[in-house]
């Protein structure tokens, strides 16, 4: 789900979100603008670690900071991608799709 675009009955569709958090995300963007990347909805009202964590992997930010953002990898696993990345001499943003090399 598009983080940036998605409504509030779409929003509420995703593991760890009810329609108060929802609301809460459609508001923060609204007030401050686009999401640039996935930690920035621990700044939004009522919505916790477990409600981040179980919805974080589920939502998407496309052209944001990090191209992890966009991706279906989960924040928690961001740290071992960029090792990945790091010992293999590859950008993150080459490794996101690349079939061949994850295979």
């Amino acid at each position: 789900v598009d983080l940036n675009m998605a409504s509030v009955p779409l929003l509420t569709r995703v593991s760890g979100l009810n329609k108060t958090l929802a609301q809460n995300i459609v508001n923060y963007r609204d007030t401050n603008g686009v999401f640039t990347k996935r930690s920035e909805l621990k700044k939004v009202e009522r919505l916790g670690p477990k409600a981040f964590e179980q919805a974080a992997g589920f939502l998407r930010i496309n052209n944001g900071s990090d191209p992890l953002d966009n991706s279906s990898v989960h924040p928690e696993a961001y740290p071992i991608v960029k090792r990945i990345c790091e010992r293999n001499s590859l950008d993150v943003s080459s490794l996101i799709g690349n079939s061949d090399f994850l295979t």
